[in-house]
């Protein structure tokens, strides 16, 4: 059996990586803008493309087993097994997701960074609006609590 069935599998799922670091990559502008309403859109489009994903990935995993018709299944052991100009074609297929799977993990460390940054962002001024109240110096001496309807103080107390 050819492999023509798992090259046209391998350049769908090469396109649909292609455009996944493409939605990556807005992503990465939109944390920087801190467009939260674009961030919604563009999660649900870099979902899809994931979805999508999947569903040829299962395909390729398909056309690789019938073309090698053991359990072994990697691109590398396609290549082996291909002869001539498929066997070249597959070795460019080889390179072109290494390369997009690269781009792809920076782009997703970068774009984990930014939020995590954003998230400590407003945990630190959620802390600077709402601080902790302090000790007190006396405490009652049967160790119950007073009845208390806030355990946090705001910074800005509409009853002082």
């Amino acid at each position: 059996m050819s492999a023509e069935t798992l090259i046209r599998t391998l350049e769908k799922l090469l396109q649909l990586h292609r455009n996944l670091y493409q939605v990556t990559t807005q992503k990465t502008e939109i944390l920087k803008n801190e467009n939260i309403g674009e961030l919604k859109e563009l999660l649900k489009k870099e979902q899809m493309f994931v979805q999508a994903i999947k569903q040829i990935e299962t395909e390729r995993i398909q056309a690789s087993t019938e073309f090698l018709g053991a359990e072994d299944i990697t691109l590398t052991a396609c290549i082996e097994k291909a002869e001539g100009e498929q066997k070249e074609k597959l070795k460019q297929f080889s390179a072109n997701f290494s390369v997009i799977i690269d781009k792809l993990k920076a782009a997703n460390q970068l774009n984990r960074e930014l939020t995590q940054q954003a998230l400590q962002f407003v945990s630190l001024s959620l802390d600077m609006l709402m601080p902790q109240e302090s000790l007190i110096n006396y405490q009652r001496p049967d160790g119950m609590k007073q009845p208390s309807d806030k355990t946090r103080r705001s910074l800005f107390d509409s009853q002082a």
